[in-house]
């Protein structure tokens, strides 16, 4: 579930008051990827002896605060680092990626062409085939997804600008937010990360795009062209079970295991 301000600060509080030991790995991130690594933590464990602690999610960006603090020793980011945090000496690398999916509420979804997704996002009453009214769920400016979305499509980065202008379009904090409005609300559209949806056994349909459904297998082969990446951040001063949790990641065992999350090792 995803953490109120308040509670978000007294997790924080309860972090930087004590401190990892050197057989536990304290880890926090991404909501997209929390259910991820939930399900790796009993395997990381078995495999090392190295006892996983899944902090609620904190947001990419709140976790790197208390990665600064010494109260985390790894995050996982759904974005790369900023000035700031590359000038603190955080390391991030790229250890696996899952399909960006668009998903909805709606059963069917129709199949959306990519230059479709700019003119749904930027009219006022965009509808599917049978004539159903899409519903937008907005995410933050600075969302991991949000960024992504912008990056990979051409025009969404204006499509979404516009579609923040209308004041009827509610905003999801978090990729928990996100994804539970996606379930609640009628012909619903948003982005959100495969690994997620498989994860938290969410129930939405993922939209196939140019005709290409958002399978691990064809983000593997290519023919889906939207990867979202996650991001393993280190400290500059990390401790010996962030270096094994890295090497474990990228490990058989590790690849094998993101596999089943739905998520394809960065190393394959």
């Amino acid at each position: 579930m995803p953490l109120t301000m308040p509670l978000r600060a007294t997790v924080f509080a309860a972090l930087i008051a004590s401190s990892a030991s050197a057989e536990t790995l304290r880890l926090s991130g991404t909501g997209g990827a929390t259910a991820t690594m939930q399900h790796i933590a009993p395997a990381f464990d078995a495999a090392t002896g190295i006892k996983m602690e899944v902090i609620p999610s904190l947001g990419s960006s709140g976790a790197m605060r208390a990665l600064a603090a010494g109260a985390l020793d790894v995050v996982i980011s759904a974005r790369a680092l900023n000035a700031d945090e590359t000038a603190k000496g955080f390391v991030a690398t790229v250890f696996a990626r899952t399909a960006l999916v668009f998903i909805t509420s709606h059963a069917p979804p129709n199949d959306l062409k990519q230059g479709e997704l700019t003119a749904i996002f930027t009219s006022l009453s965009p509808k599917w085939a049978d004539g159903t009214s899409i519903n937008i769920i907005l995410r933050t400016k600075l969302d991991g997804d949000t960024l992504l979305v912008a990056d990979l499509i051409p025009g969404m980065d204006a499509a979404i600008a516009a579609a923040r202008r209308r004041p009827d379009l509610p905003i999801a904090a978090t990729d928990q937010d996100s994804i539970e409005l996606a379930e609640r609300l009628p012909g619903s559209l948003v982005q959100a990360g495969l690994s997620q949806v498989l994860m938290e056994k969410r129930k939405v349909h993922a939209v196939s795009l140019d005709g290409i459904a958002p399978t691990l297998e064809n983000l593997e082969s290519g023919k889906y062209p939207y990867p979202k990446p996650f991001y393993l951040v280190l400290p500059a001063k990390r401790s010996p079970a962030a270096e094994r949790f890295l090497a474990y990641l990228q490990s058989a065992d590790g690849r094998a295991v993101l596999r089943q999350t739905g998520n394809v090792s960065a190393t394959d």
